[in-house]
């Protein structure tokens, strides 16, 4: 099982230093989207802000409708400073998956209206030149409704920080931060949609986060640090593959992997005493019997559960839940 002592460690180390041990081969995009929903708050939408500023990211932020007004001024800082605004509805009872179309479409409007009331007209422009997009609350079953004059992308996500601590096992208590960091960098660890990580869902990942509540700004500079130095770069919704009128995310979703990318390699490390084999299989010869835990290795390609690693001058096989990636993992080489 992965762990999550390194993402322990690097909260003890933040404060001093980013992480120096991670590095990353960027031949192939690593493209992370960050969101944020239910916000505006000005607890903590401003500080999340200035942290995104801090790692030059850029992100999406979702606000509720009814949350706009008296916040103006963090609506305008959004776009002034790049980030892209969706429509999250006016608030989320009663418009979540399979609520009536037309309440779906005039909590949209509703939102619209006060996204646009509270921008100025040199920001508004900035705002219309973005397509559209739109999040359900809980997420979505299907794309927005269709209606004549909105044209939206529907995005879910594909990766859950569960920040909000809604399927923390034993429940979220006053501290759950490490359980957020598994679920964005290591094995997820809350019960319900925190399935895969953000380097198994390589590029173009969307991570969902709120701007609600105090545990997002404690993690983030720690799940930013540790992805911009494994090559990653954050980006403001929409990816440039994905169309209006579609919802290309589906809830749940396990990552695509294809060939990958030649010559791409990435970092590993060793999480157990582990052996490497001649071959991705058990029942392979053993090249080397005992790596021991920590250790940094690179990573060639892959097949299935096994990764190809290069260790002392050869490459042999190690199997994935003895490693922990740092990168995208569908960039790497699919090895036959």
């Amino acid at each position: 099982m992965k762990r999550t002592l390194f993402a322990l460690l690097l909260i003890t180390l933040f404060s001093v230093s980013a992480p120096a041990l991670i590095q990353a081969q960027v031949s192939a995009p690593f493209r992370v989207y960050l969101t944020f929903e239910d916000g505006p708050t000005d607890a903590y939408t401003p500080q999340i802000l200035d942290i995104l500023a801090q790692y030059n990211a850029k992100a999406t932020f979702f606000p509720n409708g009814y949350q706009i007004a008296g916040r103006e001024a963090i609506i305008q800082r959004m776009v002034r400073e790049g980030h892209a605004i969706g429509n999250h509805l006016w608030i989320e009872p009663p418009v979540y998956s399979g609520a009536p179309a037309e309440l779906v479409i005039e909590s949209y409007q509703r939102t619209e209206d006060a996204i646009r009331a509270a921008l100025t007209p040199e920001l508004l422009a900035i705002y219309d030149a973005q397509p559209r997009i739109f999040r359900q609350p809980g997420g979505g079953a299907q794309p927005f409704p269709a209606v004549s004059g909105i044209s939206v992308i529907s995005y879910n996500w594909s990766v859950d920080a569960d920040d909000c601590g809604w399927g923390v096992p034993g429940g979220a208590g006053d501290n759950y931060d490490d359980v957020v960091i598994d679920n964005v960098l290591n094995t997820p660890r809350s019960l319900g949609g925190a399935r895969w990580n953000v380097y198994e869902q390589g590029d173009g990942a969307v991570i969902a986060f709120h701007d609600i509540n105090r545990v997002t700004g404690r993690v983030l500079p720690v799940i930013l640090s540790e992805l911009q130095a494994a090559g990653a770069t954050f980006e403001a919704l929409p990816r440039p593959w994905d169309q209006p009128g579609t919802m290309p995310i589906a809830l749940g979703t396990p990552p695509v992997y294809g060939a990958g990318v030649p010559g791409y390699t990435l970092i590993g490390e060793v999480l157990d005493v582990a052996r490497i084999r001649s071959a991705p299989a058990y029942d392979a010869a053993i090249l080397f019997s005992a790596v021991e835990p920590g250790t940094q290795i690179t990573l060639s390609g892959r097949s299935g559960d096994w990764m190809q690693v290069t260790w002392d001058g050869q490459i042999g096989w190690m199997h994935g839940d003895l490693l922990h990636e740092r990168g995208a993992v569908s960039a790497l080489p699919l090895v036959q």
